[in-house]
C-alpha cells in the first residue's frame, strides 16, 4: 500500500526497546512466559462488519492491533487526517491548538449528503434550540428531518487511555462499514469523534509508560508502568482536570471544542472515562445527588440508554454497573454541562489498564479487552440514539420551548451584576459570558427593583441598579444553563442529604464526588443580586464580541511626575510584575491615595520619575506593559493627595522589590494547586519563576528567591524535614513564604511551628479566651461608637468599663469542647463556598470589598491573634434582632449580630458553627520575612478569581509590602 512509510514512521518508536535490547545486551532477548488473558481473541468489531479494504486500517497504519499498546497523540492526529482523505464519509475539523502545540481535531462522520449539509443540519439544530418565533409546524418538520448528532469525547484525562485507542477503531468501523446497519445509522446521525481530548496529558503519560515498560509483560497495577507517578497524565499541559472546566472555560481545549458543540448541539454526549484497575466498567446514569437543573426527561432517556449498554455487555459476560459512586451534582463535568445544553450526557469508567494486561482476583484482564469495551458502550449507545432520535429530539425541542416561555421556572429571575472599578475582572465575566453564548443586557439608565438576594442570602428593599448594569435574564435558550452556574444556592433533596449525612455519620466519608459550591459570582468575588423577576425595561442587547474588543490609551504629560494604575484592577498587580522585571521601580499603595482627580485605592501603582531616573524610556516601558494588559493608565503632576489620603512621596506609597519566585513541587504535593498557580504566574501575571522538588530543595540555595509557595498537600502528609528547616531560615533572613491547605496545615501541625499561627484542635485545651478578644478587638477597632465625650475626658476613674465579653455566654469545659469538635469534625465539606469578612485597608485585600466568597473543605481550621494580620475570618456579621451578645463554638458574637457563614453549597451546621471565625489568611512577621497562609488553595481551577488576587497581592506585592529588604549599596 502506498502508505507504507506513513506506518512506519509511527511504528518505529515502538521498536525501539527490543531492538535497543538487542543491540546494547550480550544476552539473547527472552521470550516472555505465557499468561492466559493477555492476548485477547475477541473479534472487536460488531457482527456483519464489511469494511472496505481501500481505507487503511488503525492496525497496518500503527503497525500493531488497536488496543495491543497505547497509541500516541501524533499517531492518533495523525490516523484521523488520514482517514478525511480517504473516506467520503469524513471530514475532519481542527478546533485549537494545545499549550504544548498540538493540534486538537475532530471528525465528522456521516454520508456524503448529511456532509454536504453540514451548514444546514446546525441551522436547524440552532432553531429548535432557541424556539422564539417557531411555529409548532416548523418545530415538526425539523424534528423529523434533521438527523440527530452524536458528540463522542474520549480521554479528556489523559492517562485514562483506553477511549482514545477505542476511538481509533469506533471511527474506522463507522467510515469503512459497508453493512447495513451502519449504513441506516449513517442516514439518521451524524456522528462526531473526539479522539483525543486531551493530547499533552496523554503524551506525558505514554513518555511515562515508555519509560517505565520492560522487556517482559506487566501485569501488576501497583508496577510504575500502570500506577504512573507526578504529575501523572490526568490533567493538561498545566495539570489541569479539564473534565471540571466546561462551566470556567479557562482552557485552550474546552474554549476550542466548546463553540463546535455550541453549534452542532449534540443529542448525545458521550465522555469516556478510566477508574481504578480491579474496578469493573460504569456508566450512566448517576445516583443523588443531582443537579435540580437537568432536564427532566435525561434521567428516563438515561435508563434506555443503559439497559441497552448493559445488554451490549451481557452478551460477552462482561460485568457493568451504574450509579454507586457516581453522581452529577457538579455541573462542570463533561457529560453534565453537556446535558445542561440538552444533550443526553453519559459516563463511561472503564477499569484502568495502562499496558498489556491486569492481573485481577479471578482471571487477568488484557489492555485490549479494556478498549473492547469503550468500543461496545459507543456503538450501544450510536444505535439507541438512532433509535430514539424522533423522541429525543422532540423532548428537546418541548424543553426549550417551555424555558423560554411565561411558564418556565426560570420565567422570572434575573442576575444582575453591578458596575466595578474592576475591569479586568468584569472582562473576564463577559468573556465567560460570551463563549457560553448566554444573552446579556446592559442597564442604560439608574432604575430600582423591589427587591433583590445577595451573595449572603440577604433580601434587599428597593435596591437601585446604576447606568452600567450587567443583566442575565434566565428566562432564555440556555435557561438550565445560566441557573446551574449562576444560582447562587441550589439546594440538594432531602433523600440525597439524608443519604450524605448517613454514611458521614457510619463512615466518615463522603458521598460527595466534587465540590458542593461552585457559583460564578462568588467565585469571582462580583458584586452580584438575583432579582426576582424578568427585567425588561431600558435594556441593551449586548455584542459581547464588540464590548471586549477596547481600544488602549496612554495620555501622556510632559510635566508628568508619576504614571499610576488603580489598584481596583485586578491587573494593576500583572502590571507591577512585569515592570519589575523590565527593570523599573515601582511603588504600591498601603493606604488610598487620590492624585490629580484620580482615585486610587489601596494596592494602586505608581511609577515615578523620581524612582526612575536612571530609565529615559520608562515612560514607554510602561506603555507597552500596559498596553499588552489593557490596562487605562494616568498620568500625574500633582503628588499631593487631598486631606488624609497618602501623599506620593510619603510612606504609604511603598517601593516594591522584584518578585523571585519559586513553586515547590513534586512529592506529595497536589498537582492541580500547583498546576493552577503556574498557569496563574505564566497567563495572568506573565513573570518568570522556578519549579523546584520538595525531595531535593532542602539542599538548594534559596537565596536565588524571595517567594516561595507551599501547594496545597495530599492527606496529612509533611514536607521533607530538611525542606522545612532551611525554609525557616530562609523566611527569617526576608524571604516570602506563601503556604495553602494541607501545606498550612503541616507548619501549623509541627512540634515548634514558625509561625504563632496555631490550629483549632491545639487550642481547645486552653487559651481560647485570647483568641475571643482578637474577636472583639477586630468589631470594636471596626463597628463600636466611640464613649460619650464626657465619659472619655471625666478626671475620674469611675470603674464601669464595658468588657467585651461581660455579656456573652461562658466556654464549655475543655473536655466538651474537644468532644464537641470531634463532633464537627464529621461534617466537614467536600467544598462549600463561605462568606469572609475583610479587613478594608490590609494589603493583601487590595482590589476587594468589605467582604469575600470563597471555597472551604476540610480545610485547617487557623486560629490567630495580634500581632498576626489576619486579612478574612470566616464569616460576615449582619444586623440582627437580637440584644445579646452570643457565641458560635469559640468565637463571639457582637450584640445586635449575626455571622453568615455558609454562601453556597453543602455546609452541615456543625461545620459552621466549627468554622466560624477561623482565619482564612494569615500574615505574620517571621524575623525579616513574613509567612501568609491561606485555609483552602485560591487559585482552585483557575476560576476562583476574587481569591486568586489575594494571591496575586501576596506574590507580587509580599516583598516589598511584608519584609524587611536592605538597601542595595552601589
Amino acid at each position: 500500500m502506498n502508505n507504507e512509510p506513513k506506518t512506519m514512521k509511527y511504528l518505529i518508536p515502538f521498536l525501539l526497546l527490543p531492538l535497543a535490547a538487542l543491540a546494547q545486551t550480550p544476552y539473547p532477548q527472552p521470550t516472555p512466559s505465557p499468561l492466559a488473558g493477555l492476548e485477547y481473541g475477541i473479534d472487536i468489531y460488531p457482527p456483519g462488519t464489511d469494511h472496505d479494504p481501500a481505507l487503511t486500517t488503525p492496525d497496518d497504519f500503527l503497525g500493531f492491533p488497536v488496543g495491543q499498546r497505547t497509541a500516541t497523540s501524533a499517531q492518533i492526529e495523525a490516523y484521523s487526517r488520514l482517514l478525511a482523505q480517504e473516506s467520503e464519509r469524513v471530514e475532519l475539523v481542527e478546533y485549537g491548538r494545545s499549550f504544548e502545540d498540538r493540534p486538537l481535531v475532530y471528525l465528522v462522520i456521516g454520508t456524503s449528503d448529511n456532509l454536504e449539509r453540514g451548514d444546514q443540519i446546525k441551522e436547524g439544530m440552532a432553531r429548535l434550540a432557541d424556539p422564539r418565533g417557531l411555529s409548532s409546524r416548523q418545530r415538526n418538520r425539523l424534528i423529523e428531518e434533521l438527523p440527530a448528532v452524536a458528540w463522542m469525547a474520549y480521554s479528556i484525562h489523559g492517562n485514562e487511555s483506553s477511549g482514545a485507542d477505542a476511538a481509533l477503531a469506533v471511527m474506522y468501523h463507522l467510515a469503512a462499514d459497508r453493512s447495513e446497519a451502519t449504513a441506516a445509522m449513517l442516514d439518521e446521525l451524524i456522528v462526531i469523534i473526539d479522539p483525543n481530548m486531551n493530547p499533552d496529558g496523554r503524551e506525558r503519560f505514554v513518555n511515562a509508560v515508555t519509560q517505565t515498560r520492560g522487556a517482559q509483560p506487566n501485569v501488576d497495577d501497583q508496577s510504575l508502568v500502570h500506577a504512573g507517578y507526578w504529575p501523572y497524565g490526568r490533567g493538561n499541559h498545566y495539570l489541569f482536570d479539564l473534565n471540571r472546566d466546561w462551566i470556567y472555560a479557562r482552557h485552550p481545549e474546552t474554549r476550542g471544542r466548546m463553540p463546535h458543540i455550541i453549534d452542532w448541539r449534540p443529542m448525545l454526549f458521550v465522555d469516556a472515562h478510566e477508574m481504578g484497575a480491579q474496578d469493573t466498567y460504569l456508566f450512566s446514569p448517576a445516583r443523588e445527588p443531582h443537579n435540580p437543573h437537568l432536564p427532566p426527561y435525561r434521567r428516563a432517556m438515561g435508563d434506555v440508554f443503559a439497559d441497552d449498554m448493559a445488554r451490549a455487555f451481557d452478551e460477552f459476560g462482561y460485568p457493568y454497573y451504574s450509579g454507586e459512586w457516581h453522581e452529577d451534582w457538579y455541573p462542570g463535568y463533561t457529560d453534565a454541562w453537556a446535558s445542561l445544553r440538552g444533550a443526553q450526557g453519559i459516563l463511561y469508567e472503564q477499569a484502568r489498564i495502562a499496558e498489556d494486561g491486569v492481573q485481577r482476583h479471578t482471571h487477568l484482564i488484557s489492555y485490549r479487552q479494556s478498549v473492547h469495551h469503550q468500543m461496545l458502550a459507543s456503538f450501544a449507545n450510536l444505535e439507541t440514539l438512532r433509535r430514539e432520535r424522533v423522541e429525543m429530539l422532540t423532548a428537546f425541542a418541548n424543553d426549550r420551548a417551555r424555558s423560554v416561555s411565561t411558564d418556565s421556572p426560570y420565567a422570572e429571575r434575573s442576575f444582575v451584576f453591578l458596575p466595578s472599578a474592576n475591569h479586568g475582572r468584569m472582562a473576564d465575566l463577559k468573556e465567560l459570558l460570551r463563549i457560553q453564548g448566554f444573552e446579556v443586557h446592559r442597564v442604560n439608565s439608574r432604575k430600582t427593583v423591589e427587591t433583590a438576594i445577595d451573595l449572603l442570602g440577604r433580601e434587599i428593599e428597593e435596591v437601585e441598579l446604576p447606568a452600567g448594569t450587567l443583566v442575565l435574564r434566565n428566562r432564555q435558550p440556555e435557561a438550565r444553563l445560566i441557573a446551574a452556574m449562576f444560582e447562587f444556592d441550589p439546594q440538594m433533596s432531602s433523600s440525597a442529604l439524608r443519604a450524605e449525612r448517613e454514611r458521614l455519620l457510619k463512615e466518615g466519608r463522603s458521598t460527595i464526588y466534587d465540590t458542593t459550591g461552585w457559583n460564578i459570582p462568588m467565585m469571582f468575588g462580583l458584586k452580584t443580586l438575583t432579582v426576582p423577576e424578568h427585567l425588561d425595561d431600558d435594556l441593551e442587547l449586548l455584542d459581547l464580541d464588540e464590548v471586549l474588543t477596547t481600544e488602549h490609551r496612554f495620555p501622556d504629560r510632559a510635566d508628568s511626575i508619576a504614571l499610576v494604575v488603580s489598584g481596583a484592577d485586578d491587573r494593576a498587580v500583572a502590571l507591577a510584575a512585569r515592570l519589575l522585571e523590565r527593570g523599573l521601580e515601582v511603588r504600591a499603595s498601603r493606604k488610598a491615595s487620590a492624585l490629580d482627580g484620580v482615585d486610587l485605592p489601596v494596592g494602586s501603582i505608581a511609577v515615578t520619575r523620581d524612582d526612575n531616573r536612571n530609565r529615559e524610556d520608562w515612560k514607554q516601558v510602561v506603555e507597552r506593559a500596559a498596553a499588552e494588559l489593557g490596562l487605562r493608565v494616568h498620568a500625574i503632576s500633582h503628588g499631593r493627595a487631598p486631606g488624609d489620603l497618602a501623599d506620593l512621596g510619603g510612606h504609604e506609597w511603598r517601593v516594591l522589590t522584584q518578585p523571585r519566585i519559586a513553586l515547590i513541587s513534586r512529592g506529595a504535593n497536589n498537582m492541580l494547586d500547583f498546576g493552577a498557580v503556574w498557569y496563574l504566574l505564566d497567563h495572568r501575571i506573565g513573570i518568570r519563576h522556578s519549579h523546584l522538588d520538595e525531595n531535593r530543595a532542602g539542599n538548594m540555595d534559596l537565596r536565588r528567591y524571595n517567594v516561595i509557595y507551599l501547594p496545597d498537600r495530599w492527606g496529612r502528609s509533611q514536607p521533607p524535614a530538611g525542606l522545612m528547616s532551611q525554609l525557616e531560615d530562609w523566611v527569617r533572613a526576608g524571604g516570602t513564604l506563601i503556604a495553602v491547605g494541607g501545606s498550612a496545615r503541616a507548619i501549623l501541625g509541627a512540634e515548634e511551628p514558625m509561625v504563632s499561627t496555631r490550629l483549632l484542635d491545639a487550642v481547645l485545651d486552653d487559651g481560647l479566651e485570647s483568641y475571643q478578644d482578637a474577636i472583639h478587638r477586630e468589631w470594636r477597632a471596626a463597628e463600636q461608637p466611640l464613649p460619650s465625650r464626657d465619659v472619655i475626658w471625666a478626671h475620674t476613674a469611675e470603674g464601669e468599663i464595658d468588657w467585651p465579653w461581660s455579656n456573652g455566654p461562658s466556654l464549655p469545659s475543655a473536655d466538651e469542647r474537644k468532644r464537641r469538635d470531634q463532633w464537627q469534625g464529621l461534617f466537614m465539606p467536600s467544598g462549600a463556598l463561605v462568606g469572609l469578612r475583610a479587613d478594608t485597608g490590609h494589603w493583601l485585600n487590595a482590589g476587594g470589598q468589605e467582604f469575600l466568597t470563597a471555597l472551604f473543605s476540610n480545610s485547617p481550621i487557623m486560629m490567630s491573634k495580634l500581632p498576626v494580620d489576619t486579612p478574612f475570618r470566616v464569616g460576615v456579621y449582619s444586623e440582627a434582632d437580637n440584644n445579646e451578645a452570643g457565641l458560635v463554638g469559640w468565637a463571639p458574637i457582637p450584640k445586635g449580630q449575626e455571622l453568615r457563614v455558609r454562601a453556597g453549597g453543602l455546609l452541615w451546621p456543625e461545620a459552621r458553627e466549627r468554622i466560624a471565625s477561623a482565619a482564612y489568611v494569615t500574615r505574620e512577621s517571621v524575623g525579616r520575612g513574613q509567612v501568609i497562609l491561606f485555609a483552602h488553595p485560591p487559585a482552585f481551577r483557575a476560576a476562583q478569581i476574587g481569591a486568586m488576587r489575594v494571591l496575586e497581592n501576596a506574590l507580587i506585592l509580599g516583598p516589598g509590602m511584608g519584609t524587611n529588604q536592605p538597601i542595595e549599596l552601589p
